[in-house]
């Protein structure tokens, strides 16, 4: 038969046509090979089939893709609604369209006792096992139905620019260079807030957008460097009435996707409240057994503080607030009518209390809005009392504040994050579980690996130049790391001590915290001769098994004296910025129990201390695992 003849069936179709022949393809989930038999579960999109193949000299490997020729047949006699396990295909042809080699991960298990950086780097495998396809399933469906429903209520979805200009929204941008501008460099956008509120200028009245946002700011389980919200803007609206359509839309469709809600309508609490309540102004309202069964407790929190003291180790609210003062949440919300004249003013600037209201569900902030100013006086205000002046404004958001003077209705809107809101759905830790492609907890894309060096061609398109320091001696590196540290806009400690090479130096001195100790180590490759920088902490020891496997060869301690003249570093004073002088750092997974780590700068007179997480990012590609012990 011609190949545009066969009629392929989908596998969930299958309970419909029992005693036909049918055409399926699909992956081959498992293989049970019983000599003459053998059972093979087929898979595609919709459903997984046992296949009964008899003598059959074809080479068949688990998660090959194959076509199978056969009739369907009950596996047993059956009264009642008969479903997919209750049939099987008995194969009369079977063809192997791809065959697959042998998996490096595998995919009949759910996955979380597989190391990440692995799952990542066979994403495509990954996301074969039957919790993922579920995820991204769930994903799609919650997507249309919120997409539904606010179609039906008359809202219009409108794509808004990924080029756009550095806004101040609480966190660092992500920066394009401009090869027609040189010198010169789009954001992307951390929010589409500025876009929907001219929206607002332009009358849409109820704009809504399934946005891609990006933010480069730490890592964690719940926040990533690009992430997807739910964002929509509406005119004429007050607080409540926000906060009613988004309740109303939610409890609709996570009805919808089967999923049970704790209380409706939402719970209300004022910032205060909650601070008083939980300590936090995000909160878990379930208790033990509810939280067994996923059940969903969302709530309101509102009347937060617009402004607030900078925190100095925060480099976002340092460069947003130049007065010492900073916005709680964003510079575009409107304070309360009762506080508009101290805010015009600049008065009382701590008790002034902002339109902003937050959606909490089980412990996390799953959106963020507020009714927006949409008058000029406001919005120069807010900047003044961060510390700017006129001519700031007119440069960064000169066109928002002449918007504003060309007719501007009152408006208000929220933004809801996507890829929260489905890993609670799916009752996940992390939101990379509920994201085709996530980035690991280094910031490197999955599968691609990104990012990468470019090319001095495209360096010089750009009109950029890279700078680094040429590392010479220990006085080098420190000053590189420092300056390294600083570009990211991380806080640190200097700590100057007397000289202090080994480990018993710091136990005797007692001047660092020697749980908080790292220590760095160069290795050679016995085969290789290359070198390899392991960070671990101070009281540990190599896992020397681990370590072999990991490199892939026996390995030595490198010599001091080779050490000093290629790399200018004194043995006891080897700094873990492996990035800094060329080589592959593998970092210990253990110290990610520490909230802070001490580490040299290239000279043992000298530690730096700061926070583990910011350590880690500032270390850049790191090859993560266990690499030592007690």
């Amino acid at each position: 038969m011609l190949e545009s003849e066969k009629k392929y069936s989908q596998i969930k179709t299958l309970v419909d046509k029992i005693g036909h022949m049918v055409y399926c393809r699909g992956w081959v989930r498992s293989i049970r090979d019983l000599g003459s038999l053998k059972f093979i579960d087929l898979r595609d999109l919709t459903g997984v089939i046992q296949c009964v193949v008899e003598k059959s000299s074809v080479r068949i490997t688990q998660e090959s893709v194959i076509e199978v020729v056969g009739y369907v047949k009950l596996r047993s006699d059956k009264s009642g609604d008969i479903m997919l396990k209750d049939i099987e295909i008995f194969v009369h042809e079977l063809n192997v369209i791809n065959l697959a080699s042998p998996l490096p991960i595998h995919t009949t298990t759910d996955g979380y006792e597989i190391k990440e950086e692995v799952r990542l780097k066979y994403r495509y495998l990954d996301l074969r096992r039957d919790r993922l396809q579920r995820n991204i399933k769930l994903r799609s469906n919650f997507v249309n139905e919120l997409r539904g429903i606010l179609l039906k209520r008359d809202f219009i979805e409108i794509e808004t620019p990924v080029l756009t200009a550095s806004t101040m929204e609480g966190a660092r941008d992500f920066v394009v260079p401009s090869r027609l501008n040189p010198g010169k460099f789009y954001a992307l956008p951390q929010s589409p807030q500025q876009y929907k509120q001219m929206l607002m200028v332009a009358g849409f009245e109820k704009y809504f957008q399934i946005a891609r946002c990006f933010r480069d700011e730490n890592l964690r389980a719940d926040r990533g460097f690009e992430f997807t919200q739910i964002d929509l803007e509406m005119s004429f609206v007050s607080q409540q009435d926000v906060m009613n359509l988004v309740e109303s839309m939610l409890i609709e469709a996570i009805e919808k996707v089967d999923v049970k809600i704790l209380s409706k309508p939402f719970p209300v609490f004022t910032y205060d409240e909650a601070m008083k309540n939980f300590g936090a102004d995000k909160f878990d309202l379930r208790n033990e057994e509810e939280k067994q069964k996923g059940v969903l407790a969302f709530a309101w929190v509102i009347n937060f503080p617009f402004f607030k003291r900078v925190d100095k180790e925060d480099v976002a609210e340092v460069r947003d607030g130049k007065s010492g003062w900073t916005f709680t949440h964003n510079p575009f919300s409107a304070p309360i009518p009762e506080h508009e004249e101290w805010h015009l003013k600049g008065q009382n600037i701590e008790k002034i209390i902002t339109q902003q209201y937050d959606l909490v569900c089980n412990g996390y902030e799953v959106g963020g809005g507020s009714i927006r100013t949409h008058k000029p006086e406001i919005l120069k205000a807010t900047y003044k009392i961060m510390g700017y002046d006129e001519d700031y404004l007119e440069k960064s958001i000169g066109h928002l504040l002449d918007a504003f003077s060309l007719g501007t209705p009152p408006h208000g809107g929220i933004a809801l994050g996507l890829d929260r809101l489905v890993a609670i759905l799916a009752n996940e830790n992390s939101i990379k579980e509920v994201i085709a492609f996530p980035m690991t907890y280094q910031g490197r894309t999955a599968v691609t690996n990104a990012p990468h060096n470019i090319s001095n061609d495209q360096l010089t398109e750009l009109g950029l130049k890279l700078a680094f320091m040429e590392i010479k001696s220990g006085v080098d590196l420190d000053r590189a790391i420092e300056d390294l540290i600083k570009s990211q806009g991380f806080y640190f400690q200097r700590i100057e001590h007397p000289n202090l090479s080994t480990t018993e130096d710091h136990h005797k001195a007692n001047i660092l915290d020697i749980n908080e100790n790292v220590k760095s180590l160069i290795l050679k490759g016995k085969k290789s001769n290359k070198n390899y920088l392991f960070v671990i902490p101070a009281a540990n020891k190599l896992d020397k098994k681990e370590v072999k496997n990991a490199l892939g060869e026996d390995f030595e301690f490198e010599r001091p004296e080779f050490i000093l003249k290629q790399y200018g570093l004194e043995v006891g004073g080897i700094a873990p910025f492996g990035n800094l002088i060329n080589l592959p750092i593998y970092y210990c997974s253990t110290l990610d129990s520490r909230e802070y780590v001490n580490f040299s700068t290239g000279l043992k007179t000298t530690s730096l201390r700061m926070k583990t997480n910011n350590f880690k990012t500032v270390l850049g590609d790191l090859n993560y695992g266990k690499w030592s012990d007690l």
